[in-house]
């Protein structure tokens, strides 16, 4: 499919760029990446997210030019639609940004890309920013220290600093590759992992009073409630991370997050060790992602939530 994405990029002259609402490193990384390849071939290019760059990816370069809302669609010859498995996760806009004519789809899950019929989609690939690297250099697009930087982001973010089961040889391959070409990976670390506002640690310390435990301690969890954050003047994007806190105790096999997204209605995040599949787990109830980090959307109350959850995870691992 490289070629058929290649044909696009060299006919068409004026592209939007997006990713999912609520935008990780990937997401952003790999936007920025593609933005700015495409303004180095002397192309116009948008990049346009439904919700705010979080304040830790401030540091991107290219972050500052992400526009959050649109008149329009008309004028865009072709649009990227990055990380994600389904359109409608772009958010409001998405049957707006539908009905480009040209839609191309680069994702790394195992059901991305199914609304696109061009599209580049490895499941094997550790994250969006490696396929879009990928690309780049069957293109023979120069790598610039600011599109290095973007990508690099893109995977340490989603490896979960090289620490995940996607992590392989090709990926530590493209990380030197892009260190060589100017990707400071002390200066992109330090930014994502050692820059938390103490509004988050507030906010982490409140999610971890509510830990539990089930199954012998294999499974952990917490959540976080839209009462929390008001009370502690935080943003959804501080929750980020805690999910992998759960996931680090000694004995927890799986880690579950549960975010209240509105009234009854929750994002739940998972991670896992090991061979411990949870993207079954968010199969089950209607969401997707890897074999150690997925996620899924729940209606209902807390407790309601968390039952439907467990329930899917002894469906899914019976020996736990």
């Amino acid at each position: 499919m490289f070629n058929e994405v290649i044909e696009v990029i060299n006919s068409c002259a004026t592209f939007l760029i997006t990713a999912h609402v609520r935008p990780d490193g990937d997401a952003l990384g790999s936007e920025l990446a593609i933005y700015h390849a495409l303004r180095g071939m002397g192309k116009n290019a948008v990049v346009y997210n439904q919700d705010q760059t979080p304040d830790v990816y401030g540091f991107l370069p290219g972050s500052e030019n992400i526009i959050h809302s649109m008149d329009s669609v008309n004028g865009f010859d072709a649009v990227f639609v990055l990380d994600c498995s389904d359109i409608k996760r772009v958010g409001n806009e998405a049957d707006r940004i539908g009905s480009i004519d040209k839609i191309i789809s680069i994702d790394h899950h195992v059901s991305g890309g199914t609304f696109s019929e061009i599209l580049l989609v490895d499941p094997s690939a550790s994250s969006t920013g490696e396929i879009v690297h990928r690309l780049l250099n069957r293109m023979g697009i120069a790598i610039t220290a600011d599109i290095a930087t973007n990508i690099y982001t893109a995977i340490l973010t989603d490896t979960g600093s090289f620490r995940y089961s996607n992590t392989g040889i090709d990926t530590f391959r493209v990380a030197a590759d892009l260190m060589g070409k100017g990707a400071d990976c002390r200066y992109i670390a330090e930014n994502i992992y050692e820059t938390r506002p103490v509004i988050q640690i507030r906010l982490m310390g409140k999610a971890l009073d509510t830990m539990e435990f089930y199954e012998g301690g294999r499974v952990g969890s917490i959540y976080v409630t839209q009462e929390m954050l008001r009370r502690e003047g935080a943003l959804p994007e501080h929750t980020e991370g805690f999910v992998d806190i759960v996931r680090s105790i000694q004995g927890v096999e799986i880690a579950v997050c549960y975010y209240e997204v509105s009234r009854n209605r929750f994002k739940i995040s998972l991670r896992s060790k090991g061979t411990v599949d949870v993207e079954k787990i968010a199969g089950k109830l209607g969401g997707g992602g890897h074999v150690n980090a997925s996620a899924c959307r729940v209606e209902g109350s807390i407790k309601a939530v968390k039952g439907k959850v467990l329930g899917a995870i002894r469906a899914v691992c019976s020996t736990l």
